[in-house]
């Protein structure tokens, strides 16, 4: 049985061993809550990673936005649209050796992470596009769910599409997971055009 339902536990995607990414199942980690709730405007968020990494994230008005830890030091970022029609989460890693810089290495972990919604969705492959971010690299794919094609209504928790995607730069790589009814919705545009535009480190003034 398959759910293209947003999670609801945190748990990191993969573990960063190049010849083998695979599932990294971390069930009992502990989870800090650091920020949430919804605001109707908002400033950058901050985003303190590991290795000194810091993100900016513009997060879209309307959206709620919350900040999970592990005890690893992944950190992992969800946000929500209004009636949560839109919900995305967003996994951030360490990549010190860049090893997501490529395409190809992209579309490998997208492969491996998502190969499983395949069977169950109308596109029956993967379609990769690029994200073109505004800084690193990104790729991405768009499933829809056979079972919910033609419904007025989605059942509680699920969603018509997932797009997953991977962006990376030097240092890190973030997978999301962005599950939406919708990929024409102003939410879901507004989703991408964050991921694409902000979601980003920016350079430390020298002092």
């Amino acid at each position: 049985m398959h759910h293209w339902a947003a999670p609801t536990t945190f748990r990191p995607p993969f573990a960063m061993n190049r010849s083998s990414l695979k599932f990294l199942v971390m069930f009992g980690c502990v989870l800090t809550v650091l920020q949430a709730g919804a605001k109707l405007q908002r400033p950058e968020e901050t985003l303190a990673l590991f290795d000194q990494h810091r993100l900016t994230i513009a997060v879209p008005d309307g959206f709620s936005y919350q900040v999970n830890h592990a005890d690893s030091g992944v950190a992992q970022v969800k946000m929500a649209g209004a009636a949560s029609q839109v919900n995305l989460d967003i996994v951030f890693i360490p990549d010190p050796d860049e090893q997501f810089k490529n395409a190809r290495s992209r579309r490998e972990l997208l492969n491996d992470e998502f190969n499983e919604f395949v069977e169950h969705s109308t596109e029956h492959a993967m379609q990769f596009e690029e994200l073109a971010p505004r800084t690193g690299t990104g790729t991405y794919c768009v499933f829809t769910d056979t079972k919910l094609v033609g419904k007025t209504e989605m059942p509680a928790g699920e969603y018509l599409h997932l797009t997953a995607g991977v962006k990376a730069w030097p240092g890190v790589v973030a997978v999301f997971r962005l599950f939406s009814n919708d990929t024409k919705s102003a939410d879901y545009q507004a989703a991408m055009k964050m991921l694409r535009e902000s979601v980003q480190e920016k350079p430390v003034p020298l002092r």
